[in-house]
């Protein structure tokens, strides 16, 4: 017996409902796979900032290792092991363009006659000497101003302890040596020369303010 058609299309329909039950997605699933894709991408990110951090740091070592290699010491003294008045002289002496000297104290005549002599022979010399210093016995001050040399003593109200001398805007001597016979014959005390511009012209842009505060 064949059976009735109302029958048929209820099979069929239970048939559709099973099928379409079997396919659908599980709960949860979308869920899953937004997870697992949000881990994978902490993880590709992490190696990105520890390679720049090494990078800059590598940087920064070379630059302050080029600006150190820019500097030149050319010579170094100390006295009464080492003629340094006798350095001093001759670096005077072999001037073309610019002397000039801060010293707090200066007595000694070799170097004042070197600085005469270069006067003498059209080098522009300036001297700026300590204050309180000038008089006092064996000082090369009122020697220098009698030989038309540009001496100033200096306008601190305390000491203008400097001890320099920057010559043709390349060399620098400096150290605790003042420009006396007891600092030559006496103490212990060092020198030490610079041959660099860049050097050099800071000690310029020093002795231009110590120079413009000093009176004549």
């Amino acid at each position: 017996m064949r059976p009735p058609s109302w029958l048929i299309v209820v099979v069929i329909l239970l048939f559709l409902v099973l099928v379409l039950a079997l396919v659908r997605p599980q709960p949860g699933t979308a869920t899953t796979t937004a997870w697992a894709t949000t881990t994978l991408k902490l993880v590709v990110e992490q190696p990105t900032t520890v390679t720049f951090t090494a990078i800059e740091t590598v940087t920064s070592t070379v630059t302050v290792h080029e600006t150190v290699a820019l500097r030149q010491v050319d010579a170094v003294c100390f006295s009464r092991v080492q003629s340094c008045d006798s350095l001093i002289v001759g670096l005077i002496d072999g001037a073309s363009r610019s002397v000039y000297v801060m010293m707090y104290s200066f007595t000694s005549d070799e170097i004042a006659n070197a600085l005469i002599r270069a006067k003498n022979r059209g080098v522009e010399v300036k001297v700026v000497i300590e204050s309180q210093q000038a008089g006092v016995r064996g000082s090369e001050y009122e020697r220098l101003l009698g030989s038309e040399i540009e001496v100033r003593l200096d306008g601190n109200p305390s000491l203008m302890h400097h001890k320099v001398m920057i010559v043709d805007g390349v060399i620098v001597v400096t150290g605790s040596y003042n420009w006396s016979r007891a600092a030559e014959n006496d103490n212990d005390e060092n020198l030490i020369i610079i041959k660099d511009p860049s050097i050099a012209a800071a000690y310029e842009e020093e002795f231009k303010r110590v120079w413009a505060q000093a009176t004549a």
